[in-house]
């Protein structure tokens, strides 16, 4: 939740002063900039479970500062395939192009709550250059719903641990990745979000300065946006740094093919829909298998 305090103490401070909304016309356009090498000491490893949850958090909050979470499913450890089916609630697609056997987690839904708070939400638009985007007076104080149901997450090969959670631990930098790490795969689908809104609230704009608050830059979140559509982007785990991309195609399906080029975390993330699923797969060998590899899941 933090980026979401930060937009809101910005939004709190152009609310009140002529200086302030300078600042925060400031903070909102360094925001736009192409993010630099990260250099903190717990870089961030593989697209987390939890990562499209943070994108949630960030849309929620520029609509309002109260947000309430209605549900928070625990991830559960499925022990096959069939298990995984049967607690999701739908089918699970894994690809022919990995031979062993994956470790498979089923996500949890996840809903929140949030009523409209019309100033804040211009303020966030504007400052964030999106001021021709106006919000109807009716909208103020309804109530906004956004449900995102079960996923699957299949991991494949020898993929790192998870980051190290002390601080003392994140100093010393995370332990080394295995030597194998470039077998590592993960396939994240889900169905797309789903929304409750009033007639003229779109979230459309919102949920694009969150991919840039999250580390996109103006043309990766835009051409993200152009392939899927925002239910499907809040369904999606990124990782946090992007170098580039390609519009690519996965069975004949129009997808969206991330260059991370990390030095720790993975090379790549290819993402695109089909048939209602919303796919992503990241892995840290090298990014031309990973179309190949997409096209094996039927």
């Amino acid at each position: 939740m933090w980026p979401a305090i930060a937009a809101g103490a910005v939004i709190a401070l152009g609310a009140v002063s002529a200086p302030g909304r300078r600042l925060g016309h400031a903070f909102f356009a360094s925001l736009r900039l192409p993010p630099p090498e990260p250099v903190a000491a717990n870089p961030p490893s593989f697209p987390g479970t939890n990562a499209n949850r943070q994108l949630q958090d960030m849309v929620a909050g520029m609509i309002s500062a109260k947000v309430t979470v209605g549900l928070d499913e625990k991830d559960q450890v499925a022990p096959n395939a069939a298990a995984a089916d049967r607690i999701a609630g739908f089918a699970a697609r894994l690809p022919a192009g990995r031979a062993d056997t994956p470790v498979l987690t089923v996500t949890g839904a996840r809903s929140l709550r949030v009523a409209i708070d019309r100033g804040q939400l211009q303020t966030v638009l504007t400052e964030a250059g999106a001021g021709g985007v106006r919000v109807p007076p009716a909208v103020d104080g309804a109530l906004v719903t956004v449900t995102t149901p079960r996923g699957v997450r299949a991991q494949y090969g020898s993929c790192p641990e998870p980051g190290p959670p002390s601080i003392q631990a994140q100093i010393q930098g995370p332990p080394p990745q295995p030597a194998n790490v470039r077998t590592c795969v993960v396939i994240s689908e889900s169905p797309p979000a789903t929304a409750a809104a009033p007639a003229g609230f779109d979230p459309a704009p919102l949920v694009e300065i969150g991919l840039e608050l999250a580390g996109m830059s103006p043309r990766e979140a835009h051409a993200l946006q152009a392939r899927l559509d925002w239910k499907s982007a809040l369904a999606l785990s990124l990782p946090r740094t992007m170098r580039s991309y390609d519009t690519v195609a996965v069975n004949s399906t129009p997808a969206v093919l991330f260059n991370t080029a990390g030095r720790r975390g993975p090379t790549y993330d290819l993402v695109w829909v089909r048939d209602g699923v919303v796919f992503s797969l990241a892995g840290y060998g090298n990014p031309a298998d990973a179309v190949p590899l997409a096209n094996s899941i039927h």
